[in-house]
């Protein structure tokens, strides 16, 4: 991984290194500060994933054109999928213009100009991805660029799960596998836009992992949400319950058992904590409004009540194993 940040440099250099980060990062880029003031505050850490360059970037409010001077310069083939983790952004590519907010995300191609306006603090985790890699799979490309996609949900928050959980992978990662991961990353963001029936074809068992993998994440993200259900979780994500139900068919635990055993081995751990909450609490803080329902699971889960449990807490060998397994 690399990393570069203006806090290196002394205040009057900050602005002018940033623009040499910029293009050394991305492409060819002209910034222009919305504000003036004594230094400026620009981070980026970028890392390779195959072809594909993951990068975190923070910064202030300021513009970025890429103009074509600055193609003329540096022609390279790329697209951007830009996802904004702070903050806002409007984005102007091909006669195309959106507000691209937090939670959303947004696609230029480096070949043609774009504009970028950061109105505030941002923060944005950013993929280039080689442009015909990107670009052969969609239906109609152009109308893909500088349009917001809602990373909140469906296919968008598929696709924004799937980008995030990037973020966290292992220095030492094949180059085969993250070949693999940047191919998902283009497989999960194109089904956004409207991928071609050969690309939809292609790409259908990676497609269904990648939106097993984001339905497994939101449940643990939502446990304490008393209406988590099925019924929820596939309005979230746009798709009937017979395709969730789908996606669940290999595994040991349907949607509902994920939820059920998750849920037991949260309130486990709660009932561990030296300061603990009633058993009533726990129950309810998880998704339980029966307690003596709720005991009932947990006994068959855990082989003891809530109340053996934490009574036999003493005996942190045998607690563990129960949790662990």
């Amino acid at each position: 991984m690399r990393i570069w940040t203006t806090e290196t440099q002394p205040q009057h250099l900050q602005f002018s290194y940033w623009r040499e980060v910029l293009c050394e990062a991305f492409v060819s880029l002209d910034p222009v500060r919305q504000r003036m003031e004594p230094g400026f505050a620009g981070e980026v850490c970028s890392s390779p994933l195959g072809r594909t360059m993951q990068t975190s970037v923070a910064s202030s409010a300021q513009f970025l054109n890429r103009r074509t001077e600055e193609i003329r310069r540096n022609p390279v083939e790329f697209v951007f999928v830009n996802f904004q983790l702070e903050g806002s952004c409007v984005v102007r590519q091909d006669g195309h213009e959106s507000l691209v907010k937090t939670g959303d995300f947004s696609i230029v191609d480096t070949t043609r100009p774009y504009f970028l306006d950061f109105r505030d603090d941002w923060r944005v985790l950013s993929f280039r991805v080689p442009r015909t890699q990107f670009l052969a799979r969609l239906a109609a490309p152009r109308d893909a660029m500088a349009r917001c996609l809602s990373g909140s949900h469906g296919a968008g928050l598929v696709a924004t799960r799937f980008a995030h959980s990037l973020q966290d992978l292992d220095d030492d990662l094949s180059e085969a596998s993250q070949e693999s991961l940047s191919s998902a990353l283009n497989c999960v963001v194109t089904a956004v836009l409207g991928s071609t029936p050969e690309t939809r074809e292609r790409d259908r068992s990676s497609l269904q992992r990648a939106t097993r993998s984001a339905v497994e994440g939101y449940i643990a993200d939502h446990l304490a949400d008393p209406s988590l259900s099925p019924h929820t979780i596939a309005a979230r994500f746009r798709m009937s319950r017979r395709s969730l139900y789908s996606l669940f068919e290999a595994s040991p635990l349907s949607v509902s058992g994920t939820i059920r055993t998750l849920r037991l081995e949260r309130s486990a751990h709660d009932l561990l904590r030296p300061n603990r909450p009633s058993i009533l609490e726990v129950a309810l803080r998880w998704g339980f409004g029966d307690l003596s329902h709720y005991s009932r699971l947990f006994k068959r889960r855990f082989g003891a009540s809530p109340r053996e449990f934490i009574a036999a807490s003493r005996k942190p060998d045998a607690i563990d194993a129960r949790v662990a397994g």
